[in-house]
Formats: C-alpha cells, sequence, structure tokens
C-alpha cells in the first residue's frame, strides 16, 4: 500500500476514530484481527495479500498478521506484531519496524503478538467483555477461537452486535479525506475505461481488453479493488471468463474500478458496442438505462430513503420497456408485483468505501436501516442498500437492462406476470446479453455529488471515445 499523504496527521486521525469507537462501545476491550497470508497452494505462495478493511480504518496498516486490542481507557491501545525475524528479512527485507508501524497508527504501545492471548485472558479475567467483528476468514476464525476458548461453530454468533453496529456508524460517514481517496481511484479508473473504449475492435478476445485496464492500474502502482467483469455475455451478472472472442454487433460490458494508495475501492460499469457505433435496438435500451441512472442520481439528497429511489428507478426501467413493447400494463402495478425483475434483478446499488460493497462482512447492518428486513420478492431480495441517507454516505448507483435466457425461459413456462411481460417481443431480444451503467456518488448537504473526473457514459460520449 502506498504512503497516505504526508500533509494529514494520519496517526491522530486514526486516535480519533479508535477514540470515538470505544466511547461508542461504552466498555471491554475490542479486539482486532489483521488479515492474515492466505496460500494459493502452499505456505511459501500466498494469494495477494489484503488487509481486513476494519484494521485499515483503525490503524492504516497493511502489513499482514497483525493484531490490536484497544481498551476502554481513552486512547489505550496495543498493537501486537511478530519481532524481528532475519530468515525473513533475507527473503522479504526489512519492512517497517514495529515502533514505526505503531507510530503511524497513533499507538504508543508494542507487544509481541505470541503475549496477544494472554492479555486477553487477562482482559477476560477482570470481567471485561470482548468485542469483536464475524471474522470472514476461517484463519481468523479459528485465531479467535483459541484466544476466547471456543468451539469455532460459537465464534460468528459471539461477533459483538454493538460493535458492529458503532462500526457501520462510523465508516458510513466518509470524511474529506475518504472522498479524496475514492477520487483518486476513480481518476485511475477513467485512464482504465478510455483505454479500455479506444482498444475495443472485433476480432480481439475480452483478456486483451482486460488486459489493458489492469496493465494501466499497474502502470499507477494500483490494485484493482476486486475481480473484473469484462464480457459480451453482460446477462451474466459476475462474469469472470475473459475467453470469448468480441464480434460485430456484440456489446462489452466492462465492471471494473482501482483501489487508491490507500485501498478505498472505485466500482464503475460502463456497456459499449464492440463496433464502435450503437444499433438502434441497442442504443434503444442503453438510453433507457441512462435515463433510469440520472432520474436515480437526480432524486439522491440526505433524508431520502435509498429504497425509494430504486423503487422509482424500476419504474423508470418498466416505463422504458413498455415503450419498446417488452412490458405492458400499469409500470407502477408492474414494479410492485416485481415483473421488471426479469430484466433488472438486482438492486440499485451499494455501499462504498475501504471494501468494494462497504462493510458487507457485517451482513445487513450497514445497509439496512435498523430493523428492515431484506424482502423475499425475487429482485428486491438483492436490494444491499435499504435505508434513509446521510450526507457523507457514498455508494453506487448501478441500474441494468438484461436479457437472461435461461430466467425467460423459466418465467415464460410458468407464465409469471404476463399481464406486464410480453414474452413474444422479449423473445427477439434472446443473445442481445446486458447493458449496466455504474457511477459512485456522495451525498452532500446541497443533494448528491458524481465523483470521479468523468468516464464517458452519454451516447455520444462513448462513440468518441472509441474513434
Amino acid at each position: 500500500m502506498t504512503q497516505p499523504d504526508s500533509a494529514v496527521d494520519w496517526g491522530k486521525i486514526y486516535r480519533e476514530r479508535r477514540n470515538r469507537l470505544r466511547e461508542a462501545v461504552g466498555g471491554g476491550v475490542i479486539l482486532w484481527l489483521g488479515s492474515m497470508l492466505q496460500p494459493r497452494n502452499y505456505a511459501d505462495n500466498p494469494y495477494p495479500f489484503r488487509q481486513n478493511s476494519n484494521f485499515l480504518y483503525y490503524t492504516g496498516l497493511s502489513e499482514p498478521d497483525l493484531a490490536l486490542l484497544s481498551y476502554p481507557e481513552f486512547d489505550y491501545d496495543v498493537l501486537f506484531s511478530w519481532p524481528t525475524n532475519v530468515d525473513a528479512i533475507v527473503w522479504s527485507g526489512p519492512g517497517r519496524s514495529r515502533l514505526d508501524m505503531a507510530a503511524h497508527a497513533g499507538i504508543e504501545t508494542v507487544e509481541d503478538i505470541g503475549r496477544l492471548g494472554v492479555h486477553v485472558t487477562k482482559a477476560a479475567a477482570k470481567g471485561l467483555a470482548v468485542h469483536y467483528t464475524p471474522p470472514y476468514q476461517a484463519a481468523s476464525l479459528f485465531r479467535i477461537a483459541e484466544l476466547l476458548v471456543l468451539d469455532p461453530s460459537e465464534v460468528t454468533a459471539g461477533a459483538s452486535r454493538l460493535l458492529q453496529e458503532s462500526v457501520a456508524r462510523q465508516r458510513s460517514v466518509k470524511s474529506d479525506q475518504e472522498i479524496a481517496e475514492i477520487e483518486d481511484a476513480l481518476r485511475v479508473s477513467d485512464k482504465m475505461y478510455r483505454v479500455a473504449m479506444a482498444r475495443t475492435r472485433p476480432g480481439l478476445f475480452e483478456h486483451d481488453i482486460a488486459g489493458a485496464m489492469q496493465g494501466v492500474a499497474l502502470e499507477h502502482n494500483r490494485e484493482q479493488a476486486y475481480i473484473p467483469i469484462v464480457t459480451i455475455h453482460g446477462e451474466v451478472l459476475h462474469n469472470h471468463s475473459y475467453d470469448n472472442r468480441l464480434e460485430e454487433g456484440n456489446l462489452l460490458l466492462i465492471d471494473a474500478g482501482a483501489e487508491s494508495p490507500m485501498c478505498y475501492a472505485s466500482d464503475i460499469t460502463r456497456t459499449f458496442p464492440v463496433s464502435g457505433r450503437f444499433t438502434t435496438r441497442q442504443k434503444d435500451v442503453y438510453e433507457t438505462v441512462l435515463s433510469t441512472q440520472l432520474a436515480a442520481i437526480g432524486m439522491i439528497r440526505a433524508g431520502v430513503d435509498f429504497k425509494d429511489v430504486h423503487m422509482h428507478a424500476c419504474k423508470v426501467i418498466a416505463e422504458g420497456l413498455g415503450a419498446l413493447g417488452l412490458m405492458k400494463g400499469n409500470p407502477g402495478e408492474a414494479v410492485e408485483a416485481g415483473a421488471h425483475a426479469l430484466f433488472m434483478p438486482h438492486g440499485l446499488g451499494h455501499m462504498l468505501g475501504l471494501d468494494v460493497h462497504d462493510m458487507e462482512d457485517l451482513g445487513d447492518i450497514a445497509g439496512y436501516s435498523k430493523g428492515r428486513k431484506r424482502s423475499s420478492q425475487f429482485g428486491l431480495n438483492y436490494l444491499r442498500l435499504s435505508r434513509p441517507l446521510d450526507s457523507g454516505f457514498v455508494f453506487t448507483v448501478e441500474p441494468g437492462i438484461y436479457f437472461i435466457p435461461a430466467l425467460i425461459d423459466r418465467w415464460k413456462q410458468e407464465r409469471l406476470h404476463t399481464d406486464f411481460i410480453d414474452y413474444d417481443k422479449v423473445e427477439t431480444y434472446r443473445g442481445f446479453g446486458g447493458i449496466r451503467i455504474e457511477d459512485n456518488v456522495a451525498v452532500t448537504e446541497a443533494g448528491a455529488r458524481v465523483l470521479g473526473p468523468g468516464i464517458p457514459k452519454s451516447v455520444a460520449e462513448v462513440e468518441e471515445a472509441m474513434d
């Protein structure tokens, strides 16, 4: 991870974050385990390392195999790390010293990580609760089980709900420095997309475009925020194959984003014609998706419930599909029944920050208002953000229209929503693929701001970028 701007006192910021959190939790010890190296096929051949995002948020430390205990006392934290190992230095270099890491995080006390269990045991013996978030890596789960003398099956259930809710409240509102990091990532993503649009043409393969985009990120010393999607089968929502040849008439859907120097994510989707020019049919569907996205962004402001934005976007989709003859009847009633989900089976967006789906390791605590449950209705059950918006929230807005053969076949066979869907017309779009348009949006006091430099999005902008 590139070091943060030295003009900002990040050590002070991390201390303040930890102090606000311990005040919110109101007692007990907070245990943070940093991520551990994960072997790809043997111990010395690990997957690329990415630090736990909560650990990053409260320490800014990206080295593996660290731990942190935050005690109830103001500004009292202990960082745990491995001692200096000559063999590790031979193979991997000296890295930062423990004292340098602690100073970076605004921590004064450092201990050997082999003594973490001693500290946890002492805290428990004093009657202090040990708060932790649910682990998503097996290695961390078993480590917590060992430290707290729990059966591994008990670890997730024992995670602190109070801590999770407190973390979600704190991390949901992005500071100016955090938004600057996301915009920094978007500047690299913009370059990635412009290269992709300029290079796309019939005869190439998906992996040619994927490689060019990732090359841009590497030229800027950036990681991908997630595994990029580069596919002519945009109807497959998370398609990670790059095997297909680009042919005249195909649409290429790309969902990708670089990370910032401090590991904040960007998450952009664009869809464009392999030939460089949209056909009339492609343009009609594309502009329906674009008008939906713009209408949704226009609704966003502090106090608005994102579920209402999602439902409005679905209605705009239904109206547009009605104009194309694919849907019929009253658009509002169609959306209420869930008929639009044949074409848009996912939610409108999700929180964005240090995670591309920010804080989803906490389940729905960050994305859903307290007491609100996910719908069981197909499509609406994939809505990841359903709560009133606050100034400082950052999230994606990503409507789409997809023609998914297996879903069309199933709904048609079961005669679902025949009052709202013209299946004969839908059949003429079989093989069309899918279109999604995604941007990253921050809620401001005045409304909403689309972050980043402005990646080509209108039909005219996309076609010009492909010339």
